[in-house]
């Protein structure tokens, strides 16, 4: 026995040996590790940035900003892609990038007095939860980061959203605190992808943040209006002050450049839609060319803008003079030009162009939506017009165009497309007007947009879905499955329990879409 005994007490201390060795060379990646909060932060902006622009390759199709050169995508008829994670970067980058380091950093920065560094944790945080239950619907909240645990269970959509305003409190209450006291030598830089240290603008972003919570309850009895106009006049007072993640295209290494620019190639099959291109080229608004559309789009070699049918693809044996130049300005091509250049390429689609995560035009849509709702027409046109003045000050000021525009240019369109007076004002006039000013990068909130108004052509005129995946049952997409690689091979239990394992549960109408 005794013999026994020691064989077992070394087998125990051989197992503990490997287990510590094991922990060490491939650590969980649920528990937490020590890093410096100013060397987390710029990672986190980044992860921003990358779960939008990864994903809308595929969200971008759905909301129809654009398409690509081949038929018969499932993307393009509402679908998705099976055993893929396709359109899952926003819930890795949310869950596996952004969260662990951000509570990290949120802890460091309290305990260490870095105050400022907790409330911008708190701050994209609110804005990362929410991004994701809109784009998800049902997302593991309470057990996410509970690192005793191997599956998790769901939590609903309203409770998200709920969980999003306590995050607003908390980033508030250390801005506010932040604020008080000499910020720290170190933020300015590590905050240089997005405010440069700035905690004004901090602030700013967390009103933008929970006037877009607010307006989510719009189809609800307990939706404030007041409190969405309330929360958009303490944000962003101008375009200079708007939220940006910028990119640094000089390393060798191209990763660190835009995602939507030539050097990094990955929308050179992309084109924009009909759809898109018939709100800004005279087909919608009669005759009334947009100003716009010259700016953000090379013409075809015949000067006419042209966007691709979706889910059609472009006829091989079209002129080449009436084909559809790509978002680097290459026509007949699904590739970037050699070495990356960007010297065609303009807008969003240039090697450094920021990333807009959140703007004062986008917030003054929400604003004038509000008062139209609550039948404050008066105020909701006034609103509307400096919401569209705003979005060509960001084009003119944040970006490069093809065919540059004058302020005079912008004046004269807005006069042709509003109505004549307030009591004529509709939804569409401002769903319209705010699809066109997201277009290229608020994918999310366009989504959103389309879902609470049903898709419908009446609010957004030509809009039209033709061909349907076959797992859709003819129904309309109304969230992104979550990630397979981590949902669908190890929590599958879980999924059951939402539906999720459903081949039409993408179809499932969100919360948020429901009275």
């Amino acid at each position: 026995m005794k013999k026994t005994y020691i064989i077992l007490l070394l087998t125990s201390a051989f197992l503990m040996s490997c287990k510590s060795y094991l922990e060490e060379a491939f650590p969980n990646p649920n528990l937490p590790t020590k890093v410096s909060a100013a060397e987390v932060l710029p990672s986190i902006e980044a992860n921003l940035a990358r779960g939008i622009q990864f994903d809308s390759r595929f969200l971008g199709r759905y909301v129809q900003n654009w398409t690509i050169t081949t038929a018969g995508g499932s993307w393009d008829r509402q679908g998705y892609d099976p055993n893929s994670d396709n359109a899952g970067e926003k819930w890795r980058s949310h869950y596996f990038a952004i969260g662990q380091n951000a509570i990290n950093m949120i802890r460091d920065g309290k305990s260490e007095g870095k105050l400022e560094y907790a409330g911008a944790g708190f701050a994209i945080f609110a804005f990362s939860w929410l991004q994701l239950s809109d784009y998800h619907g049902d997302v593991i909240l309470k057990q996410a980061f509970d690192a005793s645990k191997l599956t998790f269970e769901y939590d609903s959509q309203e409770d998200v959203y709920k969980h999003v305003a306590l995050m607003c409190d908390s980033a508030d209450f250390y801005i506010d605190k932040a604020k008080q006291k000499t910020v720290s030598a170190d933020f300015a830089n590590a905050d240089k992808w997005l405010f440069d240290g700035n905690l004004d603008q901090w602030k700013q972003f967390v009103s933008g943040v929970r006037a877009k919570l607010a307006h989510r309850y719009s189809l609800k009895g307990t939706y404030k209006p007041d409190d969405v106009i309330k929360y958009v006049d303490a944000s962003f007072p101008n375009v200079a002050s708007e939220a940006y993640i910028k990119f640094n295209n000089g390393p060798a290494d191209a990763s660190d450049a835009n995602f939507f620019g030539p050097r990094r190639n990955n929308l050179g099959a992309y084109r924009p839609t009909d759809f898109s291109v018939r709100l800004m080229d005279g087909t919608v608004y009669d005759k009334v060319i947009d100003p716009r559309l010259n700016y953000i789009f090379k013409p075809s070699d015949d000067a006419v803008h042209r966007g691709l049918k979706v889910n059609a693809g472009e006829v091989s044996t079209l002129p080449l003079n009436r084909k559809t130049y790509n978002f680097f300005g290459v026509v007949n091509s699904t590739v970037a030009p050699a070495g990356g250049v960007d010297a065609n390429a303009r807008t969003y689609f240039k090697n450094n162009a920021p990333l807009p995560i959140m703007t004062r035009s986008e917030l003054l849509f929400l604003k004038a939506e509000a008062q139209f709702l609550k039948n404050d027409k008066t105020s909701a046109i006034k609103t509307l017009e400096a919401a569209i003045l705003a979005n060509f000050d960001m084009l003119k000021n944040k970006f490069t165009g093809y065919k540059a525009f004058t302020a005079d240019d912008a004046t004269k369109y807005i006069a042709k497309v509003l109505p004549k007076s307030a009591a004529e004002l509709t939804i569409k006039d401002i769903m319209v007007q705010k699809y066109i000013a997201l277009w290229g990068w608020g994918f999310e909130e366009t989504w959103v947009d389309l879902r609470r108004y049903k898709y419908s052509p009446e609010v957004y005129p030509t809009w039209i879905i033709e061909t349907f995946y076959p797992d859709n049952l003819g129904k309309v997409a109304n969230r992104v499955r979550p990630r397979y690689n981590s949902e669908y091979l190890w929590n599958v239990e879980a999924l059951k329990k939402i539906k999720g394992t459903e081949t039409d549960y993408h179809t499932i109408e969100m919360w948020f879409a429901k009275p």
